[in-house]
């Protein structure tokens, strides 16, 4: 059998690492930037906690359509052009919801937010997965801790606003702005050189899902691990989002000093990122995701009690933050291919859609010790999730071996 000739590949432009860093950066600061400005809307738009958490909701939906959309958009639709898209509707939406003067314009503008978001985060993370070669995974990890800063940035400057996001959201968008430029180099540069043909190329969201539907018991595994990704997202945003109305209710905290607390979070969860990386190596994907949620399940519980919930929400960050990238590890291993990662990456969105509300409403009836009760809940129900996996997939590699698979 011949073997095609290939073709070599363009070398990786020098500014894509540094545009990278920064639109992880900027999604860093936009993916926990509504949260700490909760009081402040609630009392701008005369809303009760269940009221303006359908902000939240509207931008994890926003963030959902974003992935189809980046999923369904054709091949020849470059990571150069799907970038700018979502750059341009980032800014846009960050401008009309520092500028919203009525609610349903500012949760129009948050889904359009999230829209956004959506596009650039499955975008940049399949861009660096397939463009650095065998250095994509180094890459892709070193680039993403601009996520990290953004997240510890995005609270602070909140908190230094007054409780005011509006600040901080026109700062996102100038700092769109400048990204627009050396994107259109890059676009301009990539118009210039060849694409390999032997290069990977990234499939419709819906084909890379018809393509290969998984068999048998693998449709449930499947169907699981959509689950506890969405549910985890529930409970990472969750914290993110509702810590600063707990500590301002329960402790009676001014809004710099608790956001303060709630950037260190984002601080531990960072911090968690680097140390779960040497425990990947020793410990199976399932024993660490099933360790990271029993110990921030009991950190959350650990959160109802006032004078501990400020070190104990800190710790929860450095709990959950294996459990993400190690999941997506586990999920390529049971389910080989390109559907099954996409599918859970846009499902995960959902979490906060459904999650939130509920969050909210429980605040409004039993005040704000309901927050980390109800996010206690949500981590139980995920480890529940990690739990039946574990199941599913033993049952099925013992059916495998059954039938000398």
């Amino acid at each position: 059998m011949t073997q095609p000739q290939s073709v070599a590949a363009p070398p990786v432009p020098r500014l894509l690492a540094p545009v990278a860093f920064g639109i992880f950066l900027l999604l860093g600061v936009l993916y926990p930037i509504l949260g700490p400005a909760l009081p402040r809307l609630s009392e701008k738009f005369g809303l009760q906690a269940s009221g303006v958490a359908w902000l939240l909701s509207g931008n994890s939906a926003g963030a959902f359509a974003g992935v189809v959309l980046a999923g369904l958009l054709p091949p020849r639709f470059t990571f150069e052009r799907r970038a700018l898209l979502g750059i341009g509707l980032t800014l846009l939406a960050c401008l009309g919801l520092a500028f919203a003067p009525d609610f349903p314009l500012a949760l129009l503008a948050a889904v359009l937010v999230g829209l956004g978001f959506g596009i650039l985060d499955l975008t940049t993370n399949i861009w660096l997965a397939t463009r650095y070669g065998d250095k994509s995974a180094a890459a892709l990890n070193l680039l993403s801790t601009g996520f990290g800063i953004g997240a510890v940035a995005a609270p602070l400057a909140v908190g230094y606003a007054g409780g005011s996001f509006q600040w901080p959201l026109l700062i996102c968008a100038a700092f769109a702005a400048l990204l627009l430029w050396p994107l259109l180099i890059l676009q301009r540069q990539a118009g210039a050189v060849p694409v390999a043909s032997t290069e990977p190329q990234e499939a419709p969201l819906a084909e890379s899902i018809d393509a290969a539907p998984p068999p048998g018991r693998s449709r449930l595994i499947l169907g699981v691990f959509v689950v506890l990704f969405m549910v985890y997202v529930a409970v990472e945003s969750g914290v993110g989002s509702w810590e600063v109305t707990d500590l301002q209710g329960r402790l009676g905290l001014d809004t710099a000093s608790a956001t303060k607390i709630a950037s260190l979070y984002w601080v531990m969860f960072t911090l968690g990122r680097l140390i779960s990386a040497p425990l990947a190596l020793r410990l199976p994907p399932q024993q660490l995701i099933t360790g990271g949620l029993v110990l921030a399940s009991l950190s959350l519980a650990a959160a109802s009690l006032p004078a501990a919930a400020p070190v104990a929400y800190s710790l929860t960050g450095l709990f959950l933050a294996p459990v993400f990238t190690t999941a997506l590890v586990w999920l390529t291993r049971e389910l080989p291919g390109r559907h099954a990662p996409t599918l859970v990456f846009a499902g995960s969105f959902l979490g906060p859609v459904l999650f939130a509300p509920l969050i909210g409403q429980a605040n409004d009836l039993y005040g704000p010790i309901a927050t980390p009760i109800s996010l206690l809940g949500i981590a139980l129900l995920d480890l529940a999730a990690v739990l039946c996996l574990i199941v599913l997939v033993r049952q099925r590699a013992r059916a495998r071996l059954a039938h000398g698979l």
